[in-house]
């Protein structure tokens, strides 16, 4: 069985406790879209569950379900949206800005979750830039 990918940058990969690290090996992951809160990692139990279609919520019967929650957040927001910005700035289209953006968030995570973060990150501060450009080039041109 192989342990799964867990995101962390070189910076954190030694941070994991011995308990996350147990959690970690036997797949107990959870990972969250924070892009308004700080980067980090911590041990959520597990003790309800919401069913999205009701939007009732019900016990889990047995004991508390520990995970390692990991969270999207400012930091791993920040640079996806530099990176948007500056692809805007160079004119790159929506499509290289994407790939671009996909290719750099794989390489940072190898993790299917949050490389989409990192792109949906990267391609609003993108589509934010071209338009900021667009409303300044029409306001020059009437003037």
């Amino acid at each position: 069985m192989t342990a799964p990918f867990v995101p962390l940058n070189s910076s954190q990969a030694d941070t994991l406790t011995a308990e996350e690290q147990t959690l970690v090996n036997k797949g107990a992951v959870m990972q969250m879209y924070k892009p308004d809160e700080h980067s980090r990692h911590f041990i959520a139990h597990i003790d309800s569950a919401t069913d999205p279609r009701t939007g009732k919520t019900r016990k889990i019967p047995n004991d508390s379900q520990a995970v390692v929650c990991f969270v999207f957040g400012i930091e791993d927001a920040e640079p996806a949206r530099k990176e948007g910005r500056s692809m805007a700035e160079c004119h790159y289209s929506p499509s290289q800005a994407h790939e671009f953006l996909f290719a750099q968030g794989w390489d940072r995570y190898h993790d299917r979750f949050f490389t989409r973060c990192y792109v949906q990150e990267g391609e609003g501060a993108y589509d934010k830039a071209v338009k900021a450009q667009q409303t300044h080039v029409d306001q020059s041109s009437s003037s």
